[in-house]
């Protein structure tokens, strides 16, 4: 509770300042359109605040820039890199308390936990009017975890849906037909069946002993597709220990972990990677970004890996949630750059012969290439050619595929970023054996009640 307290006093004085400079439904700066019509945008930097690999979409926005015609070639980009979504927004927090607005970026890189409390108090500006005009052109969803209020507050770049990736020279040597993992009851059977053909050694997935396991596990994955629920529809009440879809979620995973089908790694880190390598890792459940992960970290695998949709639960029938990744605009007063920022995320999306060239250059260095979110660069037949990567299948056509039956994302509520906090000790104790699942499940319940003073 303190901690919201200090947030909400933080976001108060973020507000505050807000309100005396500009207002969050109208452009944060009224001449730029022009500047760019008559001069072009002045020359200096236009900064992102951002995490993960930004130095592949600071490739895209250097190439835009250059362009004779992007009125623009006299903007520097700059990519500040953070460890993730909280960092990012804490440093939005601390920069406007300070009163150093001068030092805020353009636009920051955040998930729909962070947009809607920074949108909610005006620190995010509304770019709803310029980006109307092209929705259409977006494939269905698209912008849903971008909108707050029914409002928009940011541009997607990436859907990333979940997906499975898996070592089909293990499938082919133990004479196990990978189809059988379409389902999540299938998944758990050829787990047990891998472990007992190779005497324990093949593991069918495996597990971070850290803070991942809630991330890529279950907050995108079984949850979603368990159509499982932590708090009641509107919100106020916390249902997560009582929930259905919630115990059916976590007994899956009770059943893989101590059913021995997980190996213990910790996840991007050299020992999982090698782990792989030696066919001690099978598959890999999680959203389609780590097939940049696999090329740059197992190159030598070339040919042995495939992919294919999450599988599903029978009984619900949905393969998991996208997990997006998008830009927002911070909204602070007199930015020239905020036009140039919505031009080149269009062009991001939109244009087929530009994000064609990128992605090439992209795989030929093993970095990521984000699939398209738009019907018209999706139906372009470069986004079906196969790659010699995974044995002549067309990853970028299976991402297509895992487009379809997607899971709805869990609801987002003010209370979100805190509940992950909880939810992910208490995994953490559950892996380490600190405790059983049993008492996981009851703990979060209690924790989530107490500790955000809810029924």
């Amino acid at each position: 509770m303190k901690r919201l307290a200090t947030l909400a006093a933080v976001l108060l004085l973020c507000l505050a300042w807000m309100l005396s400079g500009c207002n969050a439904q109208t452009p944060a700066s009224t001449g730029s359109a022009d500047a760019s019509e008559e001069t072009g945008y002045p020359a200096g930097k236009m900064t992102f605040w951002t995490y993960g690999m930004p130095e592949y979409m600071k490739r895209y926005f250097d190439g835009y820039i250059s362009r004779e015609d992007s009125g623009a070639q006299g903007v520097e980009i700059e990519m500040v890199n953070y460890s993730g979504e909280e960092e990012v927004r804490q440093q939005v927090m601390m920069t406007l308390t300070s009163g150093a607005t001068e030092d805020l970026p353009t636009a920051i890189s955040t998930f729909p936990v962070s947009m809607q409390v920074l949108a909610e108090n005006g620190i995010l500006k509304d770019i709803t009017e310029q980006v109307e005009p092209y929705l259409d052109q977006f494939i269905d969803g698209a912008f849903d975890q971008a909108t707050y209020n029914g409002r928009i507050y940011g541009i997607p770049y990436a859907l990333q849906p979940k997906m499975l990736f898996y070592n089909n020279d293990i499938f082919e040597e133990y004479g196990i037909d990978p189809e059988r993992m379409s389902t999540m009851e299938g998944y758990v059977e050829v787990g047990r069946e891998l472990l007992e053909k190779s005497n324990g050694e093949v593991k069918l997935s495996y597990v971070d002993p850290g803070s991942y396991t809630w991330r890529y596990w279950f907050r995108r994955g079984l949850m979603p597709q368990a159509d499982a629920k932590i708090w009641s529809d509107d919100g106020t009440t916390v249902v997560f220990d009582t929930d259905p879809g919630t115990r059916l979620a976590f007994e899956t995973f009770q059943e893989l972990f101590e059913g021995g089908m997980l190996y213990n790694a910790a996840t991007f880190q050299p020992a999982q990677y090698e782990a792989a390598r030696e066919g001690k890792i099978a598959t890999f459940y999680i959203e389609s970004f780590w097939d940049s992960y696999l090329r740059s970290n197992l190159a030598d695998m070339s040919g042995s890996w495939r992919c294919m949709p999450a599988p599903v639960f029978e009984e619900v029938g949905t393969a998991g949630a996208q997990a997006i990744g998008m830009y927002c605009i911070v909204n602070k007063e007199n930015d020239p750059y905020t036009d140039l920022f919505v031009d080149m995320m269009l062009d991001f999306n939109l244009n087929i012969e530009a994000r064609n060239a990128w992605s090439d250059e992209m795989i030929a260095e093993d970095l990521p290439t984000e699939h398209p979110i738009t019907k018209d660069m999706l139906a372009d037949p470069y986004w079906s050619q196969p790659s010699d990567y995974y044995g002549g299948q067309s990853y970028k056509q299976m991402v297509t595929k895992s487009y379809e039956n997607q899971s709805d994302n869990l609801p987002v509520t003010e209370n979100d970023a805190e509940a992950d906090n909880i939810i992910s000790a208490e995994l953490e104790k559950y892996v380490a054996g600190a405790q059983d699942m049993e008492t996981t499940i009851s703990n979060i319940g209690d924790q989530l009640r107490q500790k955000l003073n809810l029924k």
